[in-house]
């Protein structure tokens, strides 16, 4: 099921990012309850950032995070989200690292929703601070020709990257294409720590009808992230945890599909699936109210079109 044609559907940004607002929105509400009990410093409605492990830090702007790693030659800041939230990107930077540089900039992928920003980044740290992203990431950037997401300088394939550090070495890794095949995750095997976006969530429902996702493929990511050495992950949405959640996501994921193949099979219509199907156990995750319907729709049609 990978193909450019998929992505594609989910991903013509300047246009969804309208469409996404709502959703979002929804998603901002059901967030707020897993906020971290307590930042450090610099808290307020709008952005916060805190510890998450030695040298690893987590900043929130509303219903986004990211990370950033204290390094022995500085500051290694990945997705800075967008340009208003790396004003405060900056800020928590300089407040949980005071005088330290700002040594690289990561893309974990492509998305304008996270990607965007890092101008904001150089001009408060330096104009030619290298960013890092997939070479997927650079082809699709590219042609955006968006000057509010500067282009990567430096480029991993799906090999990967290592960024070393004698204190905090940070593996970049390729582990599929189901969100985009422009994704990296990131790996601190001191911290036995995993920073991974969009992929995998925690405890929460998949966007909408999952527009572009191969389920499939995502399973499989998720998977492999579990053959990783973690202890602690982190998100683009949600507040961290630790493997079991992302082995609650595997285990959604498989029911969903189970689920939806089985009602394809009886011949139920799309309708009657989405109606028929209730996962119980999945009712206290974030925008199971919302978006589980939906997620039911787009695994029925996900089947279909693998079936032919």
């Amino acid at each position: 099921m990978k193909s450019t044609t998929r992505e594609n559907v989910m991903h013509n940004w300047k246009v969804i990012q309208l469409v996404m607002v709502t959703g979002l929105l929804i998603l901002m509400l059901g967030l707020s309850a897993n906020l971290p009990a307590k930042a450090e410093k610099g808290s307020d409605s709008a952005s916060e950032w805190f510890k998450v492990a030695d040298n690893t830090y987590v900043f929130r702007y509303r219903f986004y995070f990211t990370l950033f790693v204290k390094t022995e030659n500085g500051i290694v800041a990945f997705d800075p989200i967008s340009n208003e939230a790396a004003e405060h990107y900056a800020k928590a930077i300089r407040e949980a690292a005071p005088g330290a540089k700002l040594k690289t900039i990561v893309y974990t992928h492509w998305h304008t929703d996270h990607s965007t920003g890092a101008k904001v980044l150089r001009r408060e740290f330096g104009s030619n601070i290298p960013i890092i992203a997939h070479e997927n990431t650079y082809n699709r950037l590219k042609g955006l020709t968006d000057s509010d997401v500067p282009l990567p300088t430096k480029m991993v394939t799906n090999d990967g990257l290592v960024l070393k550090d004698d204190n905090n070495p940070i593996e970049l890794k390729y582990l599929g294409y189901a969100h985009t095949d422009t994704m990296l995750i990131a790996y601190l095997p001191k911290q036995k720590l995993v920073f991974g976006v969009d992929f995998v969530n925690h405890d929460s429902m998949g966007w909408r009808d999952l527009p572009g996702v191969d389920i499939d493929e995502l399973i499989s990511m998720q998977k492999r992230l579990m053959k990783i050495d973690f202890k602690t992950i982190t998100f683009g949405h949600g507040r961290p945890g630790g493997r079991q959640v992302v082995s609650r996501q595997i285990n959604y994921y498989e029911t969903l599909l189970k689920e939806a193949t089985s009602a394809v099979n009886k011949g139920l219509s799309e309708d009657q699936a989405a109606k028929s199907i209730v996962m119980d156990k999945y009712k206290n995750w974030q925008n199971y109210d919302n978006w589980f319907t939906m997620n039911v729709r787009g695994a029925y049609r996900f089947v279909k079109e693998k079936a032919g």
